[in-house]
């Protein structure tokens, strides 16, 4: 593994640049795909056509134009409009492109016989599927069929189709990414809020790279925010692209950021630098938050974290100043989305001290955003009963997972529920839980024990590489989907995807195929419609019609935003500093201190905390066999393993040496890049490499994935992946 030669694909700085005229991603690169001869010969005197939609380079679905010219995609440009983008296009929505004239691309349905796939027609597809759905639904009941997705426009049809056939078993990539995030806030605040960068004085982000992620929004928004004075103070254990941006970094103890929120509480509380009215009138356990609060002072979390109590002391008193024009970033999947034991806890935290500083919905502190109400399909299109039982991960059941999120449930454990025998049937839809899943030992031998494994995407990945059936859907720019609410803002919005170019292969829209499997497996009562009638049915509470939309790509829809509230989505209706639903549920009321999962051993200089994170480049494991972007890859020489510069010294490694790194469930070799921004404790993969499909030829066997050294973990509250409870031990190859 590690191999770092490009393969098949070389683009010097200057072509790239010139195929990507100025950042509006030109496709003029030639492919026989693309017959760039007969398209100049025959563009000059062809108008150029604007057509409004949604980039799919990453879950952002950032809006933008997309120009068209005698049938082929010309460029495209970021739609100003949106509240997720505000006009711009980031590397991998430029890059993302030219998978459209990709030959690694799926040109029809696939069936498995013996060990390779045959063409076959879509209604031979469906038949075969449907007949073995039915008689696994006859033997083992509808509990033993699953769908997992990372969610799209369409995900509410996904779990339509999976509530007809009386199955519980929808499933996100949340249990990998953010259910901690989302149950530590929806537990003290009631629901998710957004950060109001750009009205912020002070700004701490805590784990989260939005400019390595990437977050074109918010990075916007944090640079109006400096320009304007505001502060920013980033706490990662690695200078990331974010940290560049920074007033200040904090190289935190990876692990440890728990002990740095309660001991900037403990300061607040101690200090009287909290906003006490909003505390006294918003809020419930303040007096309880005050008994526990006096174990963790900043002196305590120095020795824990390992930043200076002064500098505590110091960020604290100055966030307390700027308040409520001051925020704790809300987070996302580092530091607490689904990383440690303590990611709970730790989400819990960051909630209580940005409600300590007064700042819940209000200017320049943390907000609800507004999102667009879509209409329901009812009563014309009656849904489907819900399931009679219950999810068998646990998600939800008291004793097992009670903060899971019923909508997410823990898509990890697919693996362990298929090689119990639990499940015996699953659909995977733009999702790749072989590469991106944790231990892919283990995830192999659970979907390869599957009776069904029909997969959807536009490429054959590793999950695709297995599956019984692969149903090949249209690249993003071929088709029209659902109306979507992803860009919500101080004013919702309501967006669409439309198709811009025609269908290069025999290809079909994800909800398309949604509605078509429905039919064939006898539940298409529920599904007597097609996109266009169902966009129409969703959009007519908002007032706009599919004509209006399609023409502007998204829309302004409702109200605008208003500082304040009458009363939160919590059992009190207040901030629950201390939360009786936890107490009951038997978990600590108020966040304590909890010791990370798995420590490195200090006695050992071979043993490291593995980490992780995103390249501006790369989206999962999606782009990696994109050519132009894994050229990039190779050129900036991007696929490293960073660790500190002393800790690497002290065991005979010089910049760009091999590296082999072990866990207990996987082994790999890679270049180090030894640098001093990155705390000693930790060394740091970048995700989106470690491919090993052999029908990804850019890609295959470049880089590693930290999936690789990742146990099967399921935290005791929402049964996330405790992502970076990994310990290596890392030697010259």
């Amino acid at each position: 593994m590690g191999r770092m030669e490009p393969k098949g694909f070389e683009i010097s700085r200057r072509a790239f640049l010139k195929a990507t005229a100025a950042g509006v991603g030109i496709l003029s690169l030639g492919h026989e795909l693309l017959d760039f001869g007969t398209w100049a010969r025959g563009q000059a005197d062809s108008p150029v056509v604007r057509i409004p939609t949604l980039c799919n380079g990453c879950g952002n679905r950032c809006a933008i134009f997309a120009y068209v010219k005698n049938g082929r995609l010309w460029k495209i440009e970021g739609n100003p409009e949106a509240n997720g983008n505000l006009g711009v296009i980031c590397p991998k929505g430029h890059g993302y492109l030219h998978e459209l004239y990709n030959p690694s691309r799926l040109k029809g349905p696939l069936k498995r016989v013996g060990d390779r796939f045959e063409p076959i027609s879509w209604d031979q597809a469906y038949k075969e599927i449907a007949q073995k759905i039915n008689l696994i639904l006859m033997e083992n009941g509808p509990q033993s069929i699953f769908w997992v997705n990372y969610p799209q426009p369409n995900h509410l049809y996904a779990l339509r189709l999976m509530h007809a056939l009386g199955s519980p078993h929808y499933f996100t990539h949340g249990s990998t990414c953010y259910t901690a995030r989302n149950a530590g806030w929806v537990y003290t605040v009631g629901e998710l809020p957004s950060n109001d960068l750009s009205d912020s004085r002070y700004i701490m982000i805590i784990g989260r790279n939005p400019a390595g992620g990437i977050d074109l929004g918010q990075m916007k928004r944090i640079v109006e925010a400096k320009a304007k004075g505001a502060k920013l103070v980033v706490v990662d254990p690695r200078h990331s692209e974010t940290a560049i941006l920074a007033d200040e970094w904090l190289p935190i103890k990876p692990g440890t950021d728990l002990a740095l929120l309660l001991a900037m509480i403990h300061v607040m509380v101690k200090e009287g630098l909290y906003d006490k009215r909003f505390v006294m009138e918003r809020a419930v356990g303040f007096e309880q938050l005050e008994d526990e609060m006096v174990n963790y002072p900043p002196e305590w979390a120095e020795r824990i974290c390992e930043i200076p109590a002064k500098t505590i002391f110091k960020i604290t008193r100055e966030m307390a100043q700027a308040r409520p024009q001051a925020l704790i970033h809300r987070g996302y999947h580092g530091a607490f989305g689904a990383q440690y034991l303590n990611s709970f806890q730790t989400a819990r935290a960051a909630a209580i001290a940005n409600s300590l500083l007064g700042n819940i919905n209000r200017k320049g502190g943390i907000y609800f955003p507004k999102t667009a109400q879509l209409g329901e399909l009812q009563p014309k299109h009656p849904a489907p009963e819900l399931p009679k039982v219950g999810k068998a991960d646990g998600t939800g059941v008291p004793g097992r997972y009670p903060l899971g999120s019923y909508g997410d449930g823990i898509a990890h454990a697919i693996p362990e529920l298929a090689l119990r025998g639990e499940l015996k049937a699953g659909f995977v839809y733009h999702h790749n839980p072989l590469r991106t899943n944790p231990n892919p030992k283990r995830v192999i031998a659970g979907y390869k024990k599957l009776d069904l494994l029909v997969v959807i995407d536009t490429v054959l990945s590793e999950t695709a590489s297995i599956a019984h059936y692969v149903l090949p859907e249209s690249f993003y720019l071929e088709r029209d989907e659902a109306v979507d609410t992803k860009h919500s803002g101080k004013r919702a919005q309501v967006s669409i995807q439309q198709q811009v170019v025609k269908p290069m292969y025999d290809t079909r829209p994800g909800t398309q195929i949604i509605i078509e499997l429905a039919r064939h497996l006898g539940v298409g009562r529920y599904f007597n419609f097609d996109i266009e009638e169902a966009n129409r049915l969703r959009l007519k509470p908002l007032g706009v019609t599919l004509e209006e939309l399609k023409a502007k790509g998204i829309l302004f829809v409702g109200k605008e935003w208003k500082e304040g509230f009458d009363k939160l989505q919590t059992p009190s209706g207040k901030v629950e500093i201390y939360s009786k639903t936890l107490e009951q549920l038997g978990f600590p009321a108020i966040p304590r201190w909890e010791d990370p999962f798995v420590s490195p051993d200090p006695n050992d200089p071979h043993s490291f905390r593995l980490l992780h994170g995103k390249q501006a480049i790369h989206t999962h494991s999606m782009t990696a066999n994109q050519p132009v972007l894994m050229a990039l890859s190779h050129r900036y020489d991007m696929i490293r393993l960073w660790m500190n510069q002393e800790r690497g010294e002290r065991l005979g490694l010089k910049d760009g040496d091999w590296v082999q790194i072990k866990s207990m469930v996987g082994e790999g070799r890679i270049r180090v890049r030894l640098t001093q921004g990155i705390h000693p404790s930790c060394v740091w993969l970048p995700s989106g490499y470690g491919i090993f499909s052999k029908h990804l030829k850019t890609a295959y066997d470049i880089g590693l994935s930290y999936n690789d050294f990742l146990p099967t973990y399921f935290d005791p509250t929402v049964g996330h992946v405790m992502a970076s409870e990994i310990i290596v031990k890392v030697s010259k190859a």
